[in-house]
């Protein structure tokens, strides 16, 4: 049940990992051209020759859709995967620590103490 658990309570933290390292692509700025902000006013200001390449959002394993809902991958990560792990690393603890034992144990001491 650990096992288990840990693995499904990483995969939405895995999923944002592959998100941030692949939703992003580049685009080298040919020779010459110049990147530049534009403030409303009559002309850019333009940035420094270190800025060389261009870069945009890509959609990887996104958790929401463009309405704001969650998508496939946000319902089967962000919910199943992690409150399944959640449950399974809770049950997996009270199975180790013999829980249900204990409790019924005690229980069972304070149901005697009562009657006598």
């Amino acid at each position: 049940c650990i096992l288990a658990s840990i693995f499904l309570c990483m995969a939405d933290l895995t999923r944002h990992l592959v998100n941030d390292a692949w939703g992003t692509a580049c685009t080298d700025l040919p020779d010459g051209a110049q990147l530049g902000i534009f403030n409303g006013g009559s002309s850019p200001e333009m940035l420094g020759a270190i800025y060389d390449k261009y870069c945009k959002s890509v959609n990887v394993a996104n958790e929401y859709t463009s309405t704001g809902a969650l998508s496939a991958w946000g319902w089967t990560f962000t919910i199943f995967c992690t409150w399944s792990g959640f449950v399974l690393l809770f049950v997996g603890i009270c199975w180790v620590i013999s829980l249900p034992r204990k409790v019924a144990a005690q229980w069972r001491a304070i149901r005697r103490r009562r009657r006598a």
